[in-house]
């Protein structure tokens, strides 16, 4: 996020957008994205996923690999930033 002054001297804060709207992201270590407000599940290592933006969070998307059904989550844009930073996901834009 970035700071910028407005009119009358406020400050408020402008989030840089650091993905594109659509791209694609495989997991290389532990993430994990809780269903409603059931516990914490984990994506399995080696999983490529689509990855949509959204206003406040993005969107992935894949396919299990133990049932071959659709999945998807949502995860804070700066969660998911943080497991970038941490190597759990690699991006490919």
């Amino acid at each position: 996020m970035s700071e910028q002054n407005t009119q009358g001297n406020q400050i408020s804060a402008v989030e840089v957008q650091q993905y594109p709207e659509h791209f694609a992201a495989k997991v290389t270590g532990k993430v994990e994205h809780r269903v409603g407000d059931g516990p914490l599940e984990s994506i399995p290592v080696g999983t490529s996923m689509k990855v949509d933006t959204a206003i406040a969070s993005y969107v992935l998307s894949w396919i299990d690999p133990q049932d071959q059904q659709p999945e998807t989550a949502y995860l804070a844009k700066r969660e998911f930033e943080l497991y970038v930073e941490n190597g759990a996901l690699e991006v490919t834009v």
